[in-house]
């Protein structure tokens, strides 16, 4: 199943979310390239420098998004951990915004399932 539009994608990703939290498992969201893993209200995401720079705009914009600093700096060269002690539907919001405004995806980026 994909998802190619942005309230698809959030619906999807609110769905994957609680299932995910219900079940106690983490959940991979993929498009292109990209790909965000979600963990017990934890994003793990693998990011150029440059993506890391628009990740440090995004921030400022979604307050509640904090970088994991302990599991960052024992991460492999590239990989952020965020936590992400939210609602899903915030959840949802932050990751489209990932995609789009980090990632650089279009706005008809196909998520895949």
């Amino acid at each position: 199943m994909t998802a190619d539009s942005p309230d698809d994608r959030k619906r999807s990703f609110v769905r994957r979310i609680v299932e995910a939290r219900g079940a106690s498992e983490s959940v991979v969201f993929e498009a292109n390239e990209a790909t965000i893993e979600y963990d017990d209200r934890s994003l793990r995401l693998e990011l150029t420098s440059a993506e890391q720079d628009r990740l440090e705009g995004l921030l400022e914009t979604y307050h509640v998004f904090k970088i994991e600093q302990p599991q960052t700096r024992k991460a492999d060269p590239g990989v952020v951990y965020l936590s992400a002690v939210t609602d899903a539907k915030h959840a949802a919001d932050f990751i489209e915004a990932l995609f789009r405004d980090v990632y650089g995806l279009a706005a008809g980026y196909e998520l895949r399932e």
